[in-house]
């Protein structure tokens, strides 16, 4: 007999751009994006309801997380798309275009045979006039483009690892590590590098807090990933078994207070 426990979050994933170039030079075009995705009806559908619609890379129960809310915004999204210069396309199913440029964009993604959540995205983005092509790879080829010193792709969706110190959004944005692993976006600001450095130096709890809230609302106005969904692990716990309490560190944190009851089975 199992019970069922969730356990807190394992990966935030999001739509990753590559700001270097157009569309996604443009923060309003990236911002736009973020707004047309509905990230409840992804979850719903495609998780199973087991995940938080994410405003930014912090889940809500992270001590350093700041308060934010996950927008889904059509309207707004195409009046960034008009102030932009991103013409057409509303209400008739149509792209936009620009300059004789017509709005299309690729996604890369590892994905899965049926790619749920990134047609869910595609559709999104269709409705405010975003022609998106879904482009499968297997994981070495993806992890070339994500990493490659230059990047070539428009955008990608990937889970990123947390962690309770945020390090992983050092390992992302600041420039001291630029080049490593999680470098997919090649974002790097002075800002971003000066509130890394911030939280380095913090020498109080209060410090890092406000050091950490100055890195979270940079990424927010800069908007270089489009945070989706804070993963929810679910995993079945023996009925025999006592004592087990899923927190921000997972499972194992608790182990030496576990027991297990008398097996009752004939």
């Amino acid at each position: 007999r199992l019970r069922v426990a969730t356990y807190p979050v394992l990966f935030t994933t999001g739509l990753v751009f590559n700001a270097s170039r157009p569309p996604f030079d443009d923060v309003r075009v990236r911002r736009a994006v973020g707004l047309a995705v509905d990230r409840q009806r992804v979850i719903d559908a495609t998780l199973a309801g087991f995940g938080l619609p994410a405003a930014g890379p912090v889940p809500p129960d992270n001590p350093l997380a700041v308060a934010s809310t996950a927008l889904h915004d059509p309207v707004a999204a195409r009046a960034l798309l008009d102030s932009a210069g991103w013409r057409g396309g509303t209400g008739t199913g149509g792209v936009r275009v620009r300059n004789g440029q017509p709005l299309r964009v690729t996604l890369i993604t590892v994905g899965s045979s049926d790619n749920a959540v990134e047609q869910l995205i595609q559709n999104d983005l269709a409705r405010i006039g975003v022609a998106l092509e879904i482009r499968q790879l297997e994981l070495g080829a993806f992890l070339t483009l994500a990493r490659g010193a230059e990047k070539t792709f428009d955008l990608l969706i990937t889970g990123i690892p947390g962690d309770l110190s945020l390090a992983y959004l050092a390992a992302m944005f600041d420039s001291r590590l630029a080049g490593g692993a999680l470098d997919y976006a090649a974002f790097h600001t002075p800002e971003l590098d000066a509130g890394f450095a911030a939280t380095r130096a913090a020498g109080s709890a209060d410090a890092r807090q406000a050091a950490w809230a100055q890195v979270q609302q940079t990424l927010a106005r800069e908007m270089p990933v489009a945070w989706l969904w804070h993963a929810r692990g679910v995993q079945g716990v023996s009925a025999r078994l006592r004592g087990v309490q899923m927190d921000l560190r997972g499972e194992l944190a608790t182990v030496a207070r576990w027991s297990l009851v008398p097996d009752e089975t004939p």
